[in-house]
């Protein structure tokens, strides 16, 4: 079925509804973030994903999980560096690599704001959903995001 055929009827519907809901979702939390914040999404999930990583990742690394090109991961980083909220290190052995680091401020900013963040997620997503049905979204998520990552993935 290389030729697209599988994508229509039921099967077209639903990716429809897929990513109409992605936009839609999208768009509630930027717009909280935005609004409460002054950040977009992705700045919060740098910061997010540097305090879940203890606080410190090589610049790759953090590319790698946010599936950021480089250079606009760089003026992400650059603009939350000027509010304060991280700091770039040099690599103490390999003078090319460079670490992001999240700073006290940066720390305290992201407690400020993950409770509003939580909150326009439960309007956008968990006010829809049952609690099961919320948790098989993230499993069917999970399902697809692991089979794209995996070995062999484009």
């Amino acid at each position: 079925m290389a030729d697209g055929s599988w994508l229509t009827g039921r099967r077209r519907q639903a990716w429809v509804s897929f990513l109409g809901a992605h936009t839609l979702v999208e768009r509630v939390v930027e717009r909280h973030l935005h609004d409460a914040a002054g950040i977009s999404h992705a700045e919060y999930e740098i910061l997010s994903r540097l305090r879940n990583a203890g606080g410190r990742l090589r610049m790759g690394e953090l590319a790698s999980v946010l599936f950021s090109p480089g250079s606009r991961l760089n003026y992400r980083i650059t603009r939350l560096a000027g509010l304060g909220f991280v700091r770039r290190e040099q690599h103490p052995v390999d003078r090319r690599g460079l670490y992001a680091v999240l700073t006290a401020e940066g720390a305290e900013f992201l407690e400020r704001v993950q409770p509003g963040y939580g909150d326009a997620v439960q309007r956008a997503i968990g006010e829809a959903l049952t609690e099961d049905e919320f948790l098989e979204l993230g499993r069917l998520s999970d399902k697809v995001f692991r089979a794209l990552c995996g070995p062999g993935a484009t």
